[in-house]
């Protein structure tokens, strides 16, 4: 009896010893899940596992490992230094650079631009290669500067056509070394001059401009984005006469319309060079744009990218530049173009003349004067 009533004793302590820790198990595991609980309607930093991540901010922001840009155009695209010098950064490339900066994704930037073309070697001689194809294809963001040169061209035969010569000038300089020279020795040259430079025929331009255009067209990407800048006055600082001045800043003018003609045909931006001071920021030539010039135009240039698209944010509404007004062709006279100071140095030389001629005659009928007395 006495060893039957010990095993039950201990038997009974053994139950109520289980029994504590089963208790004591049970509210520690209650207890952990309260913590939890309130870490998560917390949102604690510290605690990875603890934030939700919606559907939207799963999905990755931008397909690839980088984005690519493809530029097009002339010297000023190319980042051109002048003779002798390194080429400067770009402005294509500092806006590779900006970019990458602002939405942390490399941007790979491939440069199509040669110095010296116009629009007909740029279809001609850049758009027709199979690399510059091939860079369209894939690019994100599409560059193009080009028309300047179409301009100096001109010129340069206007200059041909006027003096008459069939010398081919090397650059513009030449062209206004021989028209300013042609009209200190004729200054009715200069009506020429303003003439064929009024009368000069755009259709060309705008024939290689929607070609360039039809061929972007046909191998962009629907989502890449396409900026393009129109052309400055990059002679407004030549001494040039002040009616051959307004010849060109009227042709420029009409060669930025048919830009913008097209703008929402192509569905490009276009980066307003003419009413910049880029001007302020050329290199000695007076044409090219120096570091700064470049920098500016890649601070207007990125003004017309919308980054969000490559943040994963909505579409952003991108000012456009308000069109310019169309300039008419000039109507130039002899009084305009030379001005009133030749026509008061011809009046002062007439009417000096007729003053001369008068006192002639007046003396020559004056009668010979006779002594009184031998007048008796």
């Amino acid at each position: 009896m006495e060893v039957g009533g010990k095993i039950k004793r201990k038997s009974w302590k053994i139950l109520v010893l289980t029994l504590c820790l089963f208790l004591c198990t049970a509210w520690l595991l209650d207890g952990t899940e309260v913590i939890s609980c309130k870490a998560e309607e917390a949102g604690d930093p510290l605690d990875p596992g603890d934030t939700e991540v919606s559907e939207e901010e799963a999905e990755p922001k931008w397909e690839g490992d980088r984005i690519y840009c493809a530029a097009f155009g002339d010297s000023i695209a190319k980042g051109y230094a002048g003779k002798g010098q390194e080429d400067l950064r770009s402005y294509t490339q500092l806006l590779a650079d900006q970019v990458t900066a602002e939405v942390r994704i490399p941007v790979e930037c491939e440069k199509f631009a040669k110095n010296g073309r116009d629009s007909s070697q740029l279809n001609a001689e850049i758009l027709s290669t199979e690399e510059a194809i091939a860079a369209l294809e894939r690019a994100d963001i599409i560059t193009l500067t080009i028309g300047a040169n179409d301009l100096m061209q001109e010129f340069k035969k206007a200059a041909q056509e006027v003096l008459g010569t069939e010398r081919r000038f090397l650059s513009v300089y030449d062209a206004f070394d021989a028209l300013q020279e042609g009209v200190e020795g004729n200054p009715l040259l200069l009506m020429k001059i303003l003439d064929v430079l009024n009368n000069w025929d755009y259709e060309v331009f705008e024939e290689q401009w929607l070609l360039a255009m039809e061929t972007i067209a046909e191998h962009r990407k629907d989502t890449a984005q396409f900026v393009v800048t129109n052309l400055y006055n990059p002679v407004s600082r030549f001494e040039l006469p002040e009616s051959m001045n307004g010849i060109v800043e009227d042709i420029i003018l009409n060669m930025n319309q048919i830009m913008y003609d097209h703008a929402k045909e192509y569905d490009y931006r276009i980066v307003d060079l003419f009413d910049s001071k880029i001007c302020e920021h050329t290199q000695e030539d007076g044409l090219h744009p120096d570091q700064e010039g470049q920098k500016l135009i890649a601070k207007l240039a990125a003004e017309k990218i919308d980054t969000g698209i490559f943040k994963g944010e909505p579409e952003k509404i991108i000012r456009e530049e308000p069109r310019p007004k169309k300039a008419e062709r000039r109507r130039y006279s002899v009084w305009t173009v030379l001005g009133p100071l030749p026509w008061i140095g011809l009046a002062v030389a007439a009417g000096t003349g007729v003053m001369v001629f008068v006192w002639f005659l007046r003396r020559k009928n004056r009668k010979p004067f006779v002594p009184k007395k031998e007048q008796k």
